[in-house]
């Protein structure tokens, strides 16, 4: 079935009927498969050997490769979908819920990228023993090594191998019906194929380490972009250009709206601001030090401790802030927003207050206060694969205005590609699919091994195994964190939701992350208060959210109860009151031991009171500003790469000389102006030895 969308002048686009799945699609993805799975096998002997071969590639990675894969691994299955959801609903600037958390990206990049580096650990977790000394520095790492393994990277894994079955389902028209069960689990036709992506993406990681998990990211990261780019070319081609899909934009009812892409950032009394202002605003200007991430998350530690030096572990971040905000998002945006003049919002929203008495496919029965009967109609817009689906059950109360019905905006993604693409290039786009996916799975199977075996077997289980052994160990638990993210898959329909309940209760944590770095007085008690005082005021908020509302103001509060951003600033609020005193009430770690780490790792701060190395040189107010610079001019650098393609795409090329000139100013500024840390300059920037 086809249908129309007319804009301005005219002209008429068809949405075309869903595609095949022919031959030379099926070609595509099988060649895919046998080249990500031949790569890896193909670099398989260099992992043997050592842990530092298996896990961090000897230390040997050139910048643009530990970026990309920095890139591929945040890239999953699911997030194109994400990004339309969000595009769909609220325009362009509908992703700022993301964009805003650039500023802290950017402060890893140029910081803590070098500092990791010199860090020389295996994994971040190891970190704990090298800044903290005695058993509460022991008891972290052996905590943070267990939980990261379950309640991060199983969990991720979880979501992303249910995330996958959503997607083939609707790409591949596989059906529901399952074709056996293993007790409750039922296994449909989509889960026997991401299982078996999963396989493929296992072999190659658990053979050949990370250097089979970086050069197979780097495959699947330019894969996963050419087919987004190439739907994007698609669906523009089908409005005759760009400029002809920006014109049926601008002809929808908000269609200004959408197209703009500024902050959503009011004026005013704060206390005044929408939600949305007010989730800005935090993002942006608070959470680079309050979410648990703010000195880098495992993952990027990983590819910036597997960096050949400094100079490519800087450069590697500093790609992967440009790729990750700039580069990858544009394809899924333009794609989105065209869905929105060719699969209607089809909402349907109650026009009274009361309560459902019936629901069916077709009508939605509301009954009003008065006794009066609504029935309304769930709206069609004649396509079986874009369907209003009903929100509400019989018996629910409703509130006038309440969306009773409507679709899955994030489907709209997978709808257009089964729409506006050949046979061929849809093969392409759905090994895209599969590229994003296996580049996270196999990611957080290296990862999670690395913790395992490096910071709970080797530390606590067994000290004396030699490198064969711990080698075995890694492949086994791999095998073992596989299992356990299929198992939190099939469990659970809901993980976004936990995903939330996870980043509040350990959202407190991530001031004492940033000043471990830069205040010698930060010891492991700092981390445990903040640990624990960040999970009591979550389990509070949980029981008893009414006392958010208290001290929020309206923008962050929604049903009586405050949103995620706001109980994330009373988590982080809470945490600050009691970790801060707790610092100052507990003994210092030693001084012996804060010398060694400031001679590894050369920090910069307030580290007045230790012995300091040979060649150990502080910033000064002068290397302050220029690191603040530097800062600044990395952002406008990633601001002015962000919005370039907006205007290329959708402005006609309105605005594109002031984002490219603010883009290249940024980059000269930031050459000029980033300091070496801690040691004395030898050279301007990166460049330098040592920093």
């Amino acid at each position: 079935m086809q249908a129309s969308a007319r804009w301005p002048g005219g002209a008429m686009i068809e949405l075309p009927p869903p595609q095949s799945l022919g031959w030379t699609d099926g070609l595509v993805v099988g060649l895919y498969l046998i080249a990500t799975l031949g790569l890896g096998i193909w670099v398989a002997r260099r992992a043997s050997g050592s842990l530092e071969n298996f896990f961090l590639s000897g230390r040997s990675l050139p910048w643009w490769l530990a970026g990309t894969s920095m890139v591929a691994t945040s890239y999953a299955s699911d997030t194109p979908l994400l990004v339309s959801g969000w595009t769909r609903a609220g325009g362009i600037a509908g992703n700022w819920r993301w964009w805003a958390y650039l500023v802290g990206t950017l402060l890893t990049v140029v910081v803590f990228s070098r500092l990791w580096r010199r860090a020389g650990v295996l994994t971040d977790v190891e970190f704990m023993e090298l800044r903290y000394a005695g058993r509460p520095a022991r008891f972290l790492r052996g905590f943070k090594g267990v939980y990261q393994v379950l309640f991060l990277h199983c969990f991720v894994l979880g979501w992303v191998l249910l995330a996958m079955t959503k997607v083939l389902l609707v790409l591949l028209d596989l059906g529901t019906e399952p074709v056996f069960t293993l007790g409750s689990w039922e296994l449909t036709p989509a889960w026997l194929v991401m299982l078996g992506c999963v396989v493929i993406a296992f072999i190659y990681a658990e053979v050949a380490g990370l250097w089979g998990v970086v050069l197979t990211d780097f495959i699947q990261f330019v894969v996963a972009l050419a087919g987004a780019v190439v739907l994007m070319f698609s669906v523009g081609d089908a409005f005759g250009g760009f400029g002809g899909l920006a014109d049926a934009i601008t002809a929808l009812p908000d269609g200004e709206r959408l197209l703009d892409h500024g902050a959503p950032l009011q004026g005013g009394s704060p206390w005044a601001w929408s939600r949305e202002s007010w989730e800005f605003a935090i993002y942006m200007g608070a959470m680079w030090f309050m979410w648990k991430n703010t000195d880098g998350n495992g993952v990027m530690v990983q590819r910036w401790l597997a960096s050949k030096d400094e100079r490519h572990s800087f450069l590697a971040s500093l790609w992967y802030a440009v790729a990750f905000f700039a580069v990858r998002p544009w394809p899924w945006i333009v794609v989105a927003l065209a869905s929105l003049v060719v699969l209607p919002p089809l909402r349907l929203e109650s026009p009274v207050e009361g309560r459902v008495s019936a629901v069916t496919a077709e009508v939605i029965t509301v009954t009003a206060a008065d006794g009066r009967e609504h029935g309304l109609a769930v709206p069609d817009a004649g396509h079986t694969d874009w369907v209003a689906l009903t929100r509400v059950a019989p018996g629910d109360d409703v509130t006038q205005g309440q969306v009773l019905a409507s679709p899955d905006d994030e489907a709209a993604y997978p709808v257009m590609m089964v729409r506006f693409l050949p046979a061929g290039l849809l093969g392409l786009m759905i090994a895209s699919f599969l590229a994003a996916f296996m580049s996270t799975v196999d990611t957080h199977l290296n990862v999670a091994s690395a913790y395992v075996v490096n910071d709970v077997y080797k530390r606590f289980v067994d000290p004396e195994a030699d490198e064969r052994r711990l080698l075995r160990v890694a492949r086994v638990v791999g095998a073992l964190v596989l299992l356990l993210g299929v198992a939190f898959a099939a469990a659970s329909g809901s993980l976004r939701d936990m995903f939330d309940d996870f980043s509040k209760l350990f959202a407190g944590v991530g001031f004492v992350h940033l000043l471990r770095w830069f205040w010698w007085r930060i010891n492991a008690w700092s981390e445990i208060s903040a640990l624990l005082t960040s999970a009591a005021a979550t389990l509070t908020l949980g029981l008893w959210p009414e006392l958010g509302t208290w001290v929020l103001p309206p923008g962050l509060i929604e049903g009586g109860a405050p949103v995620f951003a706001g109980e994330v600033v009373l988590v982080v609020a809470a945490s600050f009151l009691v970790t801060i005193p707790v610092t100052l009430m507990t003994p210092a770690v030693n001084r012996e031991h804060l010398a060694r780490f400031v001679d590894r790792v050369r920090p910069v701060g307030a580290w007045g009171p230790v012995d300091k190395p040979a060649g150990y040189a502080p910033l000064g107010a002068f290397g302050w500003l220029r690191l603040l610079v530097a800062w600044g001019a990395s952002t406008l650098l990633v601001l002015g790469c962000l919005f370039l393609p907006a205007s290329l795409l959708l402005e006609r090329g309105k605005g594109a000389w002031t984002w490219g000139l603010l883009a290249l100013g940024g980059a000269l500024v930031l050459a000029w102006s980033l300091p070496p840390l801690g040691s004395k300059a030898r050279g301007r920037g990166p460049a330098a030895p040592g920093g």
